[in-house]
């Protein structure tokens, strides 16, 4: 009231407050400008912001994925103890525990072949034909399979512990094979070679081999009749 009293009073001050008015109203909308302005600038760096955290939650997700990876997927150093069968470790061409181990031996002797079978031990569990023909190395493999393996020979003389009745010092006389193409004597008999029949002086000559010590002594007796 004060303001327009002075202008009614004093009319050529109408001009200095005009511009005090026009003045007046710049700044008012200078300052509703700014404060637009202000507005804008908090509302870009608030969706700034949000953006910010966002990468950030974002980088730390995949940070963990990728931990997840690295750690867990990575072989263990802690030995894994699981039962497995023993069969199905063993190959086509390895010996398995369930096998037999058979040994033939041809003596040339009398052309008799033995065989001696045993199981197969724990320290061939696993073993290749290779490694077997390594271990027995006086042996032919004749065959070999996961649960079974012959191996092979030929020896001169005659089976162990068979009887061979033959001539010594020209008598009838009663050996031991060893097994080894030797012989020791178990009895000398008093039976003349030369007083023997043709055919069973031929049969002394030759070597009569037997398996049991009785029939042995059988055919001692009856050489002696």
């Amino acid at each position: 009231m004060i303001l327009f009293d002075t202008i009614l009073q004093n009319p050529s001050k109408i001009f200095m407050y005009k511009k005090f008015f026009i003045g007046y109203n710049y700044k008012k909308v200078e300052v509703v400008k700014i404060q637009k302005v202000g507005c804008y600038i908090m509302k870009f760096r608030g969706k700034r912001a949000i953006s910010i955290i966002l990468i950030f939650i974002v980088i730390i997700f995949l940070a963990g994925c990728l931990y997840y990876i690295k750690f867990y997927n990575r072989p263990s150093k802690i030995p894994q103890y699981t039962k497995t069968n023993v069969n199905s470790v063993m190959s086509k061409d390895s010996i398995g525990p369930s096998g037999k181990l058979i040994f033939e031996t041809l003596y040339k002797g009398n052309g008799d072949l033995t065989r001696e079978e045993q199981k197969i031990g724990a320290s061939l569990y696993g073993k290749s034909k290779e490694d077997i023909a390594k271990i027995y190395s006086g042996w032919s493999i004749k065959e070999f399979r996961n649960d079974r393996i012959v191996l092979y020979r030929e020896k001169n003389g005659f089976p162990p512990d068979y009887y061979i009745i033959s001539s010594s010092d020209g008598y009838v006389s009663l050996f031991k094979s060893d097994g080894n193409g030797g012989r020791s004597l178990v009895e000398k008999t008093d039976i003349s070679v030369s007083n023997l029949n043709p055919n069973d002086k031929e049969r002394i000559l030759n070597n009569i081999v037997v398996k049991d010590i009785d029939e042995a002594y059988s055919i001692l007796a009856n050489l002696s009749s």
